[in-house]
């Protein structure tokens, strides 16, 4: 018996070197592709990569080239964060594959990488061009839901959030059983609470629940009723100090100088004491710490990463601290570092904006660090902007303590509204909801809340809170405070 084994082992083996031999270029391509998607899936995305690069440069003529450039675009844009290299691989599919089904999945990503820069109305038209070629092009494609799922996205970009509420309505129903219909249902939730009707969102929140209960999206639909919930489920919005919630931290939360609630919900302290920004897990335990030189304000990323701005130097996720500089004053003169920083963002659009005390102002750089000019360029005001959030629409929040003004800006340096300084004594902090509401810290009056017209909704107090100092805000819309008599952070909901 065990001399056969090697035996039997050896004419399997036999069996597939034959039947690999025998298969065609297009098959072995389609495998390539398929293994490539698997790896992917996987997390494998180096190795997902060099599968798709074989089936473009070793299988030129075969069908499965088109969906091989389509996925290493997608490498190109979500992995590198290349966009013209992306742009080019989606461009090719478009144009040398015009007649696959990998097609429609080119107009798509175009549409959608022009959208993720997109600060003008012109920008925004040509995501929904390209968004429009796919239903026109290829009505039968499966990539018509993602289509018009993602042209709704450019609407409620531009502030049309009827128009972005119809097609998300088109999606799910005309497409229940796509991969968008789910997220297209959360959208009708969301646009029609942007719109200002919170009880109408509610209740289509709930139908994510309903009718999509395993997708990834039932659990923040849940999260944005109970949000909608704690301000319009009653007669008035009622917070209520939450005895249990409790957060040990030492030194951390000594000297805080702010906080972020991250998406998944990890809770940031950045702290002077510790020099360092440390993050708590939904249990209360502390992680690894990221360092700066003199902590002065968090921010988010519109992919959710955490922006740590010190006294000379900011952070930007894990490990990539940078510096800045400004133009010299004249000719021979080196350049001028920024060493006085108050604040920092990153854009909708990418850019990074710099709140800066010496120069009073914020000082606008592209992804690459180059200095652009002041943000606003028209604003020649001088302002201590201690800080500076982007909300959920890509609009640009910022505090000025000493004007005692909350500013909410376009990208394009348009001022849309603002807060203040009537109704504010010594804000501190802002945050904002995902509706875009308004919670302004007041060391004397407590956490004030406006809605997006700038009109009050209501004021968080309690005995306990005697100085809050930061506040950050969780996907259900409860209000964590740091109290700086205290030392500690509490939270109402």
């Amino acid at each position: 018996m065990n001399r056969r084994f090697p035996l039997l082992l050896l004419a399997l083996l036999g069996l597939a070197l034959s039947a690999a031999a025998q298969e065609t270029p297009d098959e072995q391509a389609r495998r390539l592709l398929e293994e490539g998607q698997a790896y992917r899936a996987q997390g494998k995305l180096k190795q997902a990569l060099d599968n798709f690069n074989i089936v473009v440069s070793s299988f030129p003529t075969t069908d499965s080239v088109g969906h091989a450039l389509l996925e290493i675009g997608r490498y190109r844009m979500e992995v590198e964060g290349d966009a013209e290299k992306a742009r080019l691989s989606f461009e090719q599919v478009t144009k040398e594959y015009a007649r696959s089904d990998a097609a429609p999945g080119g107009y798509y990503y175009l549409g959608l990488l022009t959208l993720s820069r997109a600060t003008t109305a012109a920008e925004i038209d040509d995501a929904l061009a390209n968004f429009a070629r796919v239903a026109t092009l290829y009505p039968r494609s499966e990539w018509v839901p993602r289509a018009l799922a993602a042209s709704a996205r450019a609407h409620r970009r531009a502030g049309r959030y009827a128009d972005a509420a119809d097609l998300n309505r088109r999606v799910s129903l005309e497409y229940p059983a796509s991969d968008a219909a789910a997220e297209a249902q959360f959208e009708i939730g969301q646009a029609l609470a942007l719109q200002g009707q919170p009880r109408v969102a509610m209740e289509e929140f709930q139908q994510v629940r309903n009718r999509f209960p395993r997708s990834p999206w039932a659990e923040p639909a849940l999260e944005r009723t109970t949000a909608l919930y704690r301000l319009f489920g009653g007669a008035k919005p009622a917070f209520a100090l939450d005895p249990a919630f409790s957060l040990a931290g030492g030194d951390i939360l000594k000297e805080v100088r702010a906080l972020a609630k991250a998406p998944g919900g990890t809770l940031w302290v950045a702290s002077e004491k510790s020099r360092s920004a440390v993050p708590f897990d939904a249990s209360g335990k502390s992680g690894p710490s990221r360092g700066v030189e003199e902590p002065r304000a968090l921010s988010l990323t519109p992919a959710g990463d955490l922006v740590l701005a010190g006294r000379a130097a900011v952070r930007f996720g894990g490990s990539d601290i940078r510096t800045f500089t400004t133009p010299p004053d004249k000719a021979g003169a080196q350049a001028k570092p920024v060493d006085r920083i108050l604040a920092a963002a990153v854009t909708t659009g990418g850019s990074v904006l710099v709140s800066d005390e010496d120069r009073g102002a914020i000082l606008r750089y592209d992804a690459k660090g180059q200095y652009l000019g002041t943000f606003p360029a028209s604003d020649t005001a001088k302002r201590k902007v201690s800080r500076i959030l982007v909300d959920g629409e890509g609009g640009i929040v910022t505090l000025d303590p000493e004007e005692k003004v909350v500013r909410i800006w376009h990208e394009t340096g348009r001022l849309v509204r603002s807060v203040g300084p009537a109704g504010l004594k010594r804000p501190a902090d802002v945050a904002v909801d995902a509706f875009r509401n308004l919670y302004v810290a007041d060391e004397e009056l407590g956490i004030l809340v406006f809605n997006p017209q700038g009109q009050p909704l209501a004021t968080i107090t309690s005995p306990e809170l005697k100085r809050p100092k930061a506040v950050t805000l969780d996907a259900t819309g409860a209000v964590l405070v740091y109290d700086d008599r205290a030392e500690r952070v509490l939270r109402y909901r």
